[in-house]
């Protein structure tokens, strides 16, 4: 592992995914500041020699360590570094759960918006569904290791949400 981390520029790859799990390309190109051509090259390198892994969500591909223990809960990682995502996973996770329009309105989205990643959430089983009559309530799958990845890796959010979120569960 040594070896293939010498070179400062790879390391400082490696380490920018070790305490970010599931940023994609172009944010690791801003966090680096290393040309796109050399980026690819390393990744590709971290790649063989297995101390990364990726996974592709929608059009973006996401970057793991492979010694993570993220890498089991990526996709929920994943929708975690998507904004809107966040605000719906933090949400429920506060309320427990709720229906479309109650967080259309307090995460200040559309409904259609909502049902779009809700559709994403559920389709991942980040979030579960259930159907009481017409309606439809939304609940995190696993709120615990969802709030422990938040807690974890609070740092790599610049978001206020997550601070918060962060401080509330760590008092309970």
């Amino acid at each position: 592992m040594e070896d293939a981390l010498i070179l400062d520029s790879r390391r400082k790859i490696y380490d920018i995914i070790e305490q970010n799990p599931g940023l994609h390309f172009r944010e690791l190109e801003r966090r680096t500041g290393i040309a796109v051509g050399s980026l690819q090259y390393h990744l590709e390198f971290l790649q063989k020699k297995h101390l990364i892994k990726t996974f592709r969500q929608g059009k973006f591909l996401r970057y793991y360590s492979v010694k993570e223990s993220v890498v089991e809960e990526k996709a929920a990682m994943s929708f975690l570094r998507k904004p809107s995502s966040r605000k719906i996973i933090l949400f429920l996770l506060e309320k427990k759960q709720a229906n479309n329009l109650d967080i259309s309105k307090a995460v200040f989205l559309s409904p259609s918006t909502i049902s779009w990643h809700l559709e994403q959430l559920v389709k991942e089983e980040v979030l579960g569904r259930e159907k009481r009559g017409r309606e439809s309530f939304f609940f995190v799958v696993k709120p615990n290791e969802v709030a422990s990845l938040l807690v974890e890796h609070k740092t790599s959010f610049v978001d206020e949400l997550v601070d918060n979120f962060v401080e509330v569960w760590e008092e309970i």
